[in-house]
């Protein structure tokens, strides 16, 4: 046979007896600053992007945060389309934003491989342009990256 025990806790405003003052769960710090008070939010909070070239994703994107940087991303520098599931087995080949200050809220993308390839020359993982009047080049691009590029409804034939 089981037993089930079911407690609430409820809080009621009410009147402190002893002191006649009104007792509830809320103080006024926990209120919103009336019109005119509140704390400007123009201030920007900035700090200092790492250079994380050659270092692991793991680790770049742990330093990145530590340094107050939360928007980060990452993608497969040879244009493969990897999606890097596990950050340890990545390494990083560039970054955008450059390391300097910069806003803490500012995107930080990351360039990678995995550790035993080279990093390419140029970034081949950036996201192609999507398709307009002209096909892009898609060139030592992998089908996963061309079907991201092009409209859904496109037919796409794979020769060998």
């Amino acid at each position: 046979m089981y037993t089930r025990t079911v407690a609430a806790l409820t809080a009621c405003e009410g009147t402190d007896t002893a002191s006649g003052k009104p007792n509830s769960v809320h103080s006024a710090s926990d209120q919103p600053p009336a019109a005119g008070n509140a704390p400007a939010t123009d201030d920007k909070k900035t700090a200092t992007l790492p250079d994380m070239i050659g270092k692991g994703l793991q680790s770049a994107q742990d330093q990145a945060q530590a340094a107050g940087f939360y928007s980060l991303t990452s993608h497969d520098a040879l244009g493969r389309g990897r999606m890097q599931a596990f950050d340890r087995n990545w390494k990083v080949c560039s970054q955008t934003s450059t390391p300097g200050e910069h806003p803490t809220d500012t995107k930080v993308d990351f360039a990678t491989v995995k550790p035993e390839e080279t990093c390419p020359a140029t970034d081949e993982g950036a996201a192609p342009q999507a398709a307009g009047s002209t096909m892009p080049d898609f060139t030592s691009k992998s089908v996963k990256v061309a079907r991201q590029a092009l409209d859904g409804s496109t037919s796409i034939t794979v020769a060998p």
